[in-house]
């Protein structure tokens, strides 16, 4: 089972938990990271460390696991929830783009903005969590070298030939 984990900042949290509900109601396993209630002075930094590492952990553990942060500023939320290793956050605006995001750089926390309508932002959280990653050589390499990257600060391992039987696949 999927595991979804949300969080929300004053700016989203009544979309938010509208769309945990609905993940609740669709089957996921649902992990709410935000506060308890609305406060009108919170911050999303703190919401989107939580996400971002909480997707890290369980993906580590080899937990399908995904990330959901709704906040006032989509944008600024990416950047802080990228700040976590292992975190690939994206913004889309269209269930497309969340296929796109999953298939080329395995996103795997999709920030949308509060403002959003509760059924577009359903349908683009919906497409992020159900899609896969491309399964080539190309996009498995290239996610090494982010990784890379990310590790150690450099990209020496641009020469990496991975096999296509080296690559994770997940026949669903």
């Amino acid at each position: 089972m999927t595991r979804i984990h949300f969080a929300a900042d004053h700016g989203g949290y009544e979309l938010g938990r509208a769309l945990e509900q609905r993940a609740i109601t669709a089957g996921f396993d649902v992990v709410w990271h935000g506060a308890d209630q609305l406060d009108p002075g919170d911050d999303y930094p703190i919401f989107a460390v939580h996400v971002g590492t909480a997707v890290v952990t369980d993906q580590d553990a080899s937990v399908d696991a995904f990330g959901v942060l709704v906040v006032d500023d989509a944008f600024a939320g990416v950047v802080a929830v990228n700040k976590v290793n292992g975190a690939r956050a994206v913004t889309t605006d269209s269930p497309r783009g969340s296929v796109r995001a999953r298939a080329v750089v395995d996103a795997n926390v999709l920030v949308l903005e509060g403002i959003a309508f509760e059924e577009s932002a359903w349908l683009n959280l919906y497409a992020f969590v159900t899609s896969p990653m491309e399964q080539t050589v190309e996009r498995g390499r290239q996610i090494l070298q982010i990784e890379e990257y990310e590790n150690s600060g450099t990209i020496e391992g641009w020469a990496v030939q991975l096999e296509p039987e080296q690559i994770h696949r997940s026949y669903e």
